[in-house]
């Protein structure tokens, strides 16, 4: 081989050799999790939960219909317009177009359109709702739940107690345009305040569950890897358990703390050390 060609080969090895670097890191950046994948999963997190929670309010507020000592969830700036059709009521939950603060700080506007059977003592009950322009903390939510109740013993509680499974099926768009979809099951149990039923605020959950969150860029899952303890008369509600968040060979661990209190938490990428994390609004 003559100098030329020679040199010819070294240029053509090293511009491919840098393409495939270039590829890999591209690559390698398309997967790993940033601290932003998870800042935009606890956003759509803390979404999902609230509106369930909303949805669960007004299953209550129809289940306890005579009742007039029911403490509702919700704030009093929302209006409610119900309307029964046959063996279906279906509530509009209005927040009008301003802006309407919910208990834990989060501002919400549009409405929740929440709707189901007028036979309350069927097993499962299920119930659905969607949305109508309806934004939280200025992110659009679009798309439908379904929810499905049992009143039922677990490994958790064995004294029978509300158990709901939440089918996830929601489109978000943020303030800058960025869309995500997330699909998945949640399951809700209620293990503490269901002896109480007229009063929302007492309630505590356990949830499990996994889903999948599809951005523009971005594709992973989430799984709870220790049950999420959740406490509606904490203004962050989030007090303990562990979220999972793994796309491709790349894993970002949550850790919502022991049980005080708080919005903090700790996140763990790729086994690192665990660093804090804020959560809420």
């Amino acid at each position: 081989m003559n100098t030329t060609n020679f040199l010819k080969s070294i240029v053509l090895i090293m511009a491919l050799s840098l393409i495939g670097c270039n590829k890999d890191e591209e690559t390698g950046n398309a997967s790993q999790i940033t601290t932003e994948d998870v800042n935009i999963n606890s956003k759509i997190d803390a979404i999902s939960n609230d509106i369930s929670e909303i949805a669960e309010d007004q299953l209550n507020v129809q289940n306890t219909t005579g009742r007039e000592n029911y403490h509702s969830i919700l704030p009093d700036c929302a209006t409610v317009t119900t309307t029964v059709n046959g063996n279906t009521w279906t509530s509009v939950v209005d927040f009008g177009t301003t802006g309407c603060q919910y208990h834990n700080g989060a501002m919400l506007r549009g409405q929740i359109i929440i709707s189901g059977s007028t036979d309350f003592h069927q097993s499962p009950y299920v119930w659905t709702y969607n949305f109508n322009n309806f934004h939280y903390n200025n992110i659009l939510v679009e798309g439908t739940k379904t929810l499905s109740r049992t009143i039922q013993a677990t490994d958790a509680l064995a004294t029978p107690h509300p158990v709901v499974v939440i089918d996830l099926d929601l489109d978000i768009t943020l303030p800058n345009g960025n869309t995500y979809s997330r699909t998945g099951t949640r399951t809700r149990e209620l293990i503490e305040g269901y002896d109480t039923p007229l009063v929302f605020h007492d309630n505590v959950y356990r949830i499990t569950g996994n889903w999948n969150t599809t951005g523009a860029n971005s594709s992973y899952t989430s799984t709870i890897t220790t049950p999420l303890r959740v406490e509606i008369g904490c203004t962050y509600k989030l007090v303990s358990g562990v979220l999972t968040i793994n796309r491709n060979d790349h894993t970002a661990v949550l850790d919502y703390g022991d049980g005080h209190c708080d919005n903090m938490a700790t996140i763990s990428i790729d086994g690192g050390a665990p660093t804090s994390f804020t959560f809420g609004n």
